[in-house]
């Protein structure tokens, strides 16, 4: 099972009523790759983008971004990130997050949580994957930047050892995460202009 229908299948549980179609906001993509989408869905309340850098397949990706807009339903941000945080855990050989943070901003309700899979399932990988969701009315506004990385550990304190045996990769990858939350609590807002994104620091090929 990919983790694209994982997520998928966790937000048709989450919202199961067509309604109107969801808003339309604009997502600032952040620099250090030239994105490209390459899924666009919309349909039963939900919209989905999918965006991978170039250079990347569809099916050996290590970077993504994956953009919803969805019904909101009873879900709170807070809840629906607890939600496919569950339903990720259930696929994981071990497994931690940064803690849900929640927060809000021009009055709208928001949180965003950091999920770390060591391995998913029998897969030859593991995932991180920085969350935000956004509450705007009716609807519920959520981003995900991912990462596929080989297997990691995580110890039984919830510690993350992401050290591959290549310690500039190794520092590059951290940074991008910290680069991504970042992004995601101070630029990733519905009505937000998209600008230009400082670039993060670039990766050294081996």
């Amino acid at each position: 099972m990919r983790l694209a229908l994982l997520l998928a299948g966790l937000l048709t549980a989450a919202s199961a009523v067509a309604e109107p179609p969801t808003l339309h906001w604009s997502v600032p993509l952040p620099a250090g790759h030239s994105w490209r989408i390459v899924d666009l869905r919309e349909g039963n309340g939900i919209r989905h983008e999918d965006y991978i850098p170039r250079g990347q397949g569809t099916e050996d990706y290590r970077d993504r971004i994956l953009v919803q807009r969805l019904q909101a339903q009873e879900l709170n941000p807070e809840t629906y990130l607890a939600h496919v945080s569950d339903g990720l855990r259930a696929h994981c050989t071990a497994f931690t997050t940064s803690g849900l943070v929640p927060s809000g901003r021009d009055g709208l309700p928001g949180a965003t949580l950091t999920a770390y899979c060591g391995r998913f399932d029998d897969r030859p990988y593991g995932y991180i994957i920085a969350h935000k969701a956004i509450r705007d009315g009716n609807h519920l506004f959520v981003v995900e930047r991912e990462w596929r990385l080989p297997p990691f550990a995580i110890d039984e304190t919830g510690l993350v050892n992401l050290n591959f045996g290549n310690p500039a990769e190794d520092a590059a990858i951290k940074k991008e995460i910290h680069f991504a939350v970042r992004w995601l609590i101070e630029r990733v807002q519905p009505g937000q202009p998209t600008q230009p994104e400082p670039a993060p620091p670039s990766r050294r090929k081996p």
